[in-house]
């Protein structure tokens, strides 16, 4: 398997952090120009400012261990079909997982089951490395 099978997933992962920075910068910037920085201090940015905020806090907490094992399957050049299809559904997950947080935000099931899928996905390129380190 090529070593570069995993940089697309990467760098749609990278792709939607930015966006979703881009995204929290517009919600935050737009709100303060119509209430006034006084306004906000003393209210707090609405909801949906919020989520944005949350969901970008998000993309530094479970997608960083989904670069380590990428990186780790491309440094030690065991990248199989199997490794890529689980990238893919961990990107896939995220964004829908994304998307989700950034629109009505519906937890259950939609922000729950997109995270699960996610974390499994995870877990299982971390069990796929720790075979690769042991065997």
């Amino acid at each position: 398997m090529e070593d570069n099978a995993l940089y697309l997933p990467i760098l749609v992962q990278v792709t939607l952090s930015v966006s979703i920075l881009f995204w929290l910068a517009w919600s935050r910037v737009s709100r303060v120009a119509k209430e006034g920085i006084k306004e906000i201090r003393k209210t707090g940015f609405p909801v949906h400012v919020v989520n944005a905020s949350d969901n970008y806090k998000n993309q530094f907490e479970l997608p960083v261990l989904f670069y380590v094992l990428c990186l780790f399957f491309i440094l030690t050049e065991t990248i199989t079909q199997t490794i890529i299809v689980s990238a893919w559904v961990f990107v896939v997950a995220r964004i829908v997982h994304a998307f989700v947080q950034l629109t009505k935000n519906i937890i259950f099931p939609w922000r729950f089951l997109s995270f699960l899928v996610s974390t499994l996905a995870v877990t299982f390129l971390l069990l796929h490395a720790f075979i690769q380190v042991f065997s």
